[in-house]
């Protein structure tokens, strides 16, 4: 993103602005807008600027090649990015709406002087100012990273290691319950965590290797 945009006293973000976002292309955003535009409510997840305030928006980027040709644009608020996190149905979607929540719309608030009227020329605050939000996007992604518990595909594969090498201690299904149980605690006394289910993700390669080596020490 290289400009932060207020319209209707709500930080907003460009179609392209949000698939920047969310990895995606304005194509997939738009598209998606098209088939769902039943559950979008205007003035309260998107505005859409057409006709003198299209103009003005224009003109105040005449080097963004994204707006040349658009006889409308959406603006999307901070709901409207929450609706389209849901439809792309991906993980990393929903974590990068978590980071524009506490990185872009919730901060910086307007001052209630400065709040526009419908139909006004966005805001944009200074480069500087987004350099200093990029930033802190940046700490807030790598803090989100190092939050984010094992997804059931991940589970499924610690599980299967754990399984693997229970096994290939004990040949006698009898002693493989004790051995179950101790090496989930040993695992949950390594990572600090309640359940395997709540190992890092960043963990994962470390519990694997550390489940591979495991010696099969009972209590």
């Amino acid at each position: 993103m290289s400009q932060l945009i207020v319209h209707g006293g709500m930080r907003v973000l460009t179609s392209a602005q949000l698939a920047e976002s969310y990895h995606t292309n304005a194509k997939i955003i738009n598209r998606n807008f098209g088939r769902n535009q039943d559950q979008f409510v205007e003035g309260e997840h998107y505005f859409q600027l057409t006709g003198e305030s299209l103009k003005a928006f224009k003109a105040e980027r005449p080097d963004d090649a994204s707006l040349k040709f658009a006889s409308s644009l959406n603006l999307w608020t901070e709901k409207g990015a929450w609706l389209h996190s849901s439809f792309l149905k991906s993980k990393r979607a929903k974590e990068a709406f978590a980071t524009l929540v506490n990185s872009y719309y919730s901060i910086l608030k307007v001052p209630p002087h400065q709040t526009m009227q419908q139909g006004q020329a966005p805001l944009a605050i200074t480069l500087e100012d987004y350099e200093q939000l990029a930033s802190r996007v940046t700490t807030l992604e790598d803090m989100l990273k190092q939050q984010i518990t094992l997804h059931s595909g991940e589970q499924s594969r610690l599980r299967a290691a754990v399984g693997e090498r229970v096994h290939s201690l004990a040949k006698d299904k009898g002693a493989r319950p004790a051995l179950f149980r101790a090496i989930y605690t040993a695992i949950k006394e390594r990572y600090q965590v309640g359940s395997y289910r709540d190992v890092k993700q960043h963990e994962l390669q470390d519990a694997l290797l550390f489940v591979a080596k495991w010696g099969g020490e009972t209590s």
